[in-house]
């Protein structure tokens, strides 16, 4: 389990944090909440209640947003329903807050490993958006052209069987529209809108009347009808001009369709390359301001690595001993050294071993001194929390007296790092040194009583206060 406060490791059955005291109570319920819910989740998805598991996932990541396990589960969900670019936005927001051993990275290369489904997959989100368009158009022919393509690329694409659904229902082609959304429900047997839909197509029941009305309303006499006389036909001039305008009303419904798809086309193409063109803006943008941050920093640097070099420059070295100050040089190219690095990458370690095992007492001027200080002031914070984590560390495994020395070393380093000063008396506690334990415990409570470590040191300073 990882602490939510100062993110160490913890065991699961502790209610508090060693490293930083935090109350883990509440926080442990939160997560067993979350994995019930996404234990409600797998076992919708299990029996095809696609819509269920996906509400039980969403529940589960409100209360825990690093459940890596639900989120991956929401994109497989995703991905059964046609839904790529949800699945691909869980699975990589899962790889973000896992990055090692993440069932997520085979999921992506999966899809990005064979370059043909891609392309299926972003030919039917286009070609349904498309037909979406043409819909709202009014175009309903063109877009059942369209969708038929989008299910016959992504068969799973439960939106598309909803929307070519509506569209049968539209023109009077229910049977068509019956069968699409039984598709539908096959992939997700819980999804509401397919209901819905199935719902408005069953029969009313409808009472009728007996006896056949339509022969009494053609024929309201309910005899023969007679045949009227014989009349030599004459050409008939009207039905060429009918041919004739019906070809041109025709000419002029087809240019009236296409020309809405045609600009829409149009349209759809210079949206596109909009969309192009801001994407590509906005990723200038940002690595315009990534390299203002890192012009930034190094200014930073420069600067400070010109004052330390100033400083050196300004140094006099005594012509009778000219070595005397061999290991602050060192120290100090070590220190520009581990500047030039990342953040992350930098290792002051070594930096304060050699500062902090330095002999000062033949330094014949106060420069040096200075320069010494400062670099103590910038590097001894950072090695006393890199110590103490060392130390929590051995204390953990239970090696007690290597843990001893190592939270002298960190305190030594930073006599106000109270962290430090808490586990050398925990350290002496479980050394059964009962007096140094209480000197380390009185440290915490006379001098940090606003920090986290204040109630747990006086609890155990009460504990062994009588004791020898």
């Amino acid at each position: 389990m990882i602490c939510p406060n100062c993110q160490g490791k913890i065991s699961g059955k502790k209610s508090r944090c060693d490293r930083c005291g935090q109350d883990l109570t509440i926080y442990k319920k939160i997560l067993r909440s979350s994995n019930s819910y996404y234990n409600k989740g797998l076992s919708r998805a299990k029996v095809r209640d696609l819509t269920g598991a996906i509400i039980a996932l969403k529940y589960s990541l409100e209360l825990n947003k690093a459940n890596t396990n639900a989120r991956n589960l929401l994109g497989l969900i995703y991905f059964e329903m046609g839904e790529t670019v949800s699945a691909l936005s869980e699975w990589v927001i899962s790889r973000y807050f896992k990055h090692e051993d993440n069932d997520a990275d085979r999921y992506i290369n999966a899809i990005q490993d064979n370059p043909t489904r891609l392309d299926s997959l972003n030919q039917a989100i286009k070609r349904y958006n498309n037909a979406l368009a043409f819909a709202k158009q009014g175009s309903d022919d063109l877009a059942i052209i369209q969708l038929r393509r989008v299910l016959s690329l992504n068969p799973h694409f439960i939106r598309a069987y909803h929307l070519i659904s509506l569209l049968y229902i539209k023109n009077g082609d229910n049977d068509k529209a019956r069968k699409h959304l039984i598709k539908a429900r096959k992939i997700d047997v819980s999804n509401t809108t397919t209901l819905k839909y199935l719902k408005e197509l069953e029969p009313s029941q409808v009472s009728s009347r007996g006896g056949d009305t339509n022969s009494d309303k053609d024929n309201p006499k309910g005899g023969i009808v007679p045949i009227s006389s014989y009349r030599e036909e004459k050409p008939n001039i009207i039905a060429y001009v009918n041919l004739i305008v019906g070809l041109l009303v025709g000419l002029a419904v087809g240019a009236f369709l296409l020309y809405p798809s045609l600009k829409h086309k149009n349209i759809s193409e210079n949206n596109q390359n909009l969309v192009d063109y801001s994407a590509g803006l906005a990723a200038i943008e940002e690595k315009e301001a990534t390299i203002a941050t890192l012009q930034d920093e190094k200014a930073d640097l420069e600067e400070r690595l010109v004052k330390l070099q100033a400083e050196l420059d300004s140094m006099e070295i005594p012509e009778d001993n000219p070595n005397i100050y061999d290991s602050l040089f060192e120290a100090t190219n070590l220190y520009i050294t581990e500047l030039g690095k990342a953040k992350k990458d930098r290792k002051l370690l070594e930096v304060g071993e050699l500062l902090r095992l330095m002999d000062t007492s033949n330094f014949e001027s106060e420069a040096p001194l200075q320069l010494l200080d400062y670099l103590k002031a910038e590097v001894y914070p950072i090695a006393s929390d890199e110590y103490y984590d060392k130390g929590h560390d051995l204390y953990s495994e239970y090696k007690y007296d290597e843990a001893l020395e190592v939270f002298h070393i960190a305190n030594q380093y930073d006599p106000e790092n109270v962290n430090a000063i808490y586990f050398l008396g925990r350290t002496y506690h479980r050394l059964e040194d009962y007096e140094s334990a209480r000197l380390y415990y009185e440290i915490v409570i006379n001098d940090y009583p606003d920090s986290k470590r204040y109630k747990n040191a006086k609890t155990y300073y009460n504990r062994i206060a009588n004791l020898d």
